[in-house]
């Protein structure tokens, strides 16, 4: 009896994984990508970041930052980043608010500069962002309805099976600003997470590559690398982030936070 219960057990374990990959197997590139969403996005999140500057291999400047998300009517989302070390760039922040249907609303504060938000504008977005190996559009997360999504070949990425997504922008204002041709996703088939993005410039060559590590669960499905790392092929210069301290709290992040008042009056500085 309990020999015949466990072949039907696992019988039947066999019968849902095999279902399960038939199922994976018949996805497109936009379920796929509409999948990690609905698995990795949250609500509101905030993190303390360390940032190490690279060319050559060899460390030229390091950084402290924190990042701040929020998200809003229709799914959109807020993003504030702001710098804290070095004194170089202590108080420079990056807002931005996503819109549907037309390209985000990115600003720059800096200081030392002026006492108002310098909006980032048109092609000004495929610009590096304060020296990082990060673009300005690098800052913010995609409106999916202004890509198509092209599912490749499956493959793997260090010995994880992955799925790959071929990203096309088809939004006109994202066609004029991107950096981009298209962008390649490599997810991984067990838990939908981005493991690494190849980024193809507007002559269609291999620019940069964008590695996600040591994924950690942070709620439910939703996962986080540890580390990130943001590589520019023909300079070789690298951008490393190392996130220090997370929180998904909600009095960590505040509508407030992403009001230009906010910034200019100071309330955001250490």
């Amino acid at each position: 009896m309990f020999k015949q219960a466990f072949i039907g057990a696992l019988s039947l374990v066999m019968a849902l994984s095999a279902e399960t990959a038939v199922q994976a197997q018949e996805l497109t590139g936009r379920q796929i990508m509409d999948e990690s969403s609905n698995r990795h996005d949250l609500p509101r999140e905030f993190e303390e970041l360390d940032m190490t500057l690279a060319e050559n291999g060899n460390v030229f400047e390091e950084r402290q930052l924190r990042r701040f998300s929020l998200e809003g009517d229709g799914g959109l989302f807020k993003y504030l980043t702001v710098f804290d070390e070095p004194a170089g760039v202590k108080g420079v922040a990056l807002l931005s608010w996503q819109n549907k249907g037309r390209s985000d609303d990115q600003w720059t504060y800096l200081p030392a500069v002026s006492r108002k938000l310098k909006r980032t504008a048109g092609s000004s977005k495929r610009k590096p962002f304060l020296g990082t190996d990060f673009t300005y559009e690098d800052m913010t997360s995609d409106d999916r309805d202004d890509f198509s999504y092209e599912r490749l070949a499956d493959s793997e990425v260090d010995g994880e099976a992955t799925f790959v997504v071929k990203a096309v922008p088809i939004g006109e204002d994202v066609k004029k600003e991107t950096g981009y041709a298209w962008r390649i996703f490599n997810l991984s088939k067990e838990t939908y997470f981005i493991v690494q993005v190849d980024f193809f410039d507007r002559r269609e060559k291999h620019s940069k590559v964008q590695r996600n590590f040591a994924p950690v669960v942070v709620t439910e499905q939703a996962m986080r690398p540890k580390r990130t790392l943001m590589t520019t092929l023909d300079k070789n210069t690298s951008t490393e982030m190392i996130v220090k301290a997370r929180s998904l709290e909600e009095e960590m992040v505040d509508e407030k936070m992403f009001q230009h008042r906010w910034i200019t009056t100071g309330k955001y500085m250490r």
